[in-house]
């Protein structure tokens, strides 16, 4: 019996311990992609931790834009067409530079979190970062 007793305890301490031990959950991403159309074949989000304010740089580039075609119309490049915020907002859109396979533009004085939906080429891309600081997006087209 008095094994039993001490059977009994150990078991209740170690269900403690163990119940404790998986309380800790993991650390919240701080952007999550809700969104991504097909032919976005390449998405990079990185924080900037150089940069002091509080905008999102959005790149867009088609692998094949820029092209000339043997029959045809040269392939196009990636093309930024809307840019909605549905969550928080952004003051002011700037395009960075243009080419022929795509475009770079930014977006300033954002309030975080901000959840964007991006249309590239007729794609969509919505994602929602919620962390403040310099980000910057990169998508690869392939159409």
């Amino acid at each position: 019996m008095k094994n039993f007793k001490l059977i009994i305890v150990i078991l209740i301490v170690f269900s403690a311990i163990s119940a404790n031990a998986q309380s800790k959950s993991k650390p919240e991403r701080p952007y999550t992609i809700l969104e991504r159309g097909q032919h976005m074949t390449r998405l990079s989000v990185i924080k900037d931790s150089r940069g002091k304010e509080n905008t999102v740089q959005i790149e867009a580039l088609n692998a094949s834009g820029g092209t000339l075609r043997v029959q045809g119309p040269e392939m196009l490049g990636a093309d930024i067409t809307d840019v909605l915020a549905t969550v928080g907002n952004y003051n002011k859109m700037q395009e960075v530079s243009k080419s022929g396979r795509g475009e770079t533009i930014q977006l300033h004085q954002v309030v975080f979190p901000l959840k964007v939906r991006i249309t590239i080429s007729n794609q969509i891309l919505e994602l929602l970062i919620r962390e403040e600081g310099f980000w910057k997006i990169s998508v690869g087209m392939n159409q």
